[in-house]
């Protein structure tokens, strides 16, 4: 893993500032924000880094990208068989860039990652959430750098 701080961009939605903010580090003009498939695309496609940005409270995979799957390694299994991106941006509060590759991203899934339901009006089932950003993540991550 590596850290390294980057300049804060103003956004209403606090993660797309954070992913802008990114794109500014690595010269990527973004004027807008890209939803695609985290199967055949990431956030930033920049010097062989296909980069996955995310920030506090992310959800790693809707429900109904989740096929009905019931647990939480299931679920994680199929978003690790299936993702396009092979580094993992958790961009904190204070615009601190952590990079992982799987294997770190994997751990801090399965130690801030829960499952949460999804609302009945979309469909009600399960997705992975991470928690919000805390002082606990943030020594996390400090410690596994």
């Amino acid at each position: 893993m590596i850290s390294y701080n980057i300049e804060a961009v103003e956004n209403a939605n606090r993660g797309d500032a954070r992913e802008w903010a990114l794109c500014k580090h690595y010269n990527v003009n973004r004027e807008a924000h890209d939803s695609s498939s985290y199967k055949s695309n990431s956030d930033i496609n920049v010097d062989g880094k296909h980069i996955s940005v995310k920030s506090s409270g992310f959800t790693l995979m809707s429900g109904n990208l989740c096929g009905g799957l019931q647990n939480f390694n299931e679920i994680w299994n199929l978003f690790e068989q299936n993702v396009h991106s092979n580094v993992f941006a958790y961009v904190t509060k204070t615009f601190t860039v952590y990079e992982m590759n799987m294997n770190e991203f994997k751990a801090f899934m399965y130690t801030f990652g829960y499952l949460e339901k999804e609302s009945e009006k979309n469909g009600g089932q399960l997705k992975i959430r991470c928690r919000k950003e805390s002082q606990k993540m943030e020594k996390w991550l400090k410690c596994h750098l």
